[in-house]
């Protein structure tokens, strides 16, 4: 149970946050299509979007979709940010209601500002993974989403990132190159790590015969 004390201090928070654009976290647990107040040519209507919701310290924030940064009709994002870790920025809140509707990008953007001027190339920081798939991974690194592939990531071939890899997950990063003006970062986790087949001439040798198991099919058809 929160106490009284505490639910002050978490509205102060979300008071701060609305006022001031201090940024919050919380973990994000549902997708809804909500009815949100929007401003559209300088008429306020109501219309239904896809929101992720996070949890708050048990206040409901409703992020809608084009305030996580994507297409308000791109559910597939949402449901596979669930369980992740998001940052925001609450645009209004309802303490009757205990809720709020906050903004993914504006939060992004406040970070963008602050954190890429203090790092250069060649520098190694931290990337949270937001959403997994097969094939790629989408990170949260210095405020800016980025996709990772198979190649950024591990060295030979993976069938399925998802044995890897969690939403929620923090992995270590080089960056590759970033620009503060035009916010640009690229990132690789494979870099990090030690190449595995950097000696592998020191271990087999042309016209060698070894005891192998095959464990794979990539997609251009080498064996692994």
């Amino acid at each position: 149970m929160i106490d009284e004390l505490e639910k002050q201090i978490i509205w102060q928070n979300i008071k701060t946050s609305e006022d001031n654009r201090k940024v919050l976290n919380g973990t994000a647990k549902a997708i809804e299509t909500v009815k949100i107040k929007l401003s559209k040519d300088g008429k306020l209507t109501e219309e239904l979007v896809n929101c992720i919701v996070v949890n708050y310290k048990n206040i409901k924030v409703i992020i809608p979709a084009e305030e996580i940064g994507i297409s308000k009709t791109d559910k597939k994002t949402l449901r596979n940010m669930i369980g992740s870790e998001l940052k925001f920025i609450v645009i209004e809140s309802d303490k009757l209601t205990n809720t709020a509707v906050a903004s993914r990008k504006k939060a992004m953007e406040l970070i963008q500002r602050i954190q890429l001027k203090k790092y250069e190339a060649g520098d190694k920081v931290y990337a949270k993974i937001i959403s997994v798939y097969p094939k790629f991974i989408n990170v949260e690194c210095l405020g800016i989403d980025i996709k990772l592939k198979v190649e950024d990531l591990e060295y030979g071939y993976v069938e399925n990132l998802s044995k890897l890899y969690q939403v929620g997950d923090k992995i270590k990063v080089v960056i590759k190159e970033i620009n503060e003006n035009d916010r640009i970062l690229k990132i690789s986790h494979k870099e990090i790590q030690e190449d595995p087949y950097k000696n592998v001439r020191k271990d087999y040798v042309e016209n060698g015969e070894y005891l192998a198991k095959v464990t794979a099919y990539s997609d251009n058809r080498c064996v692994c």
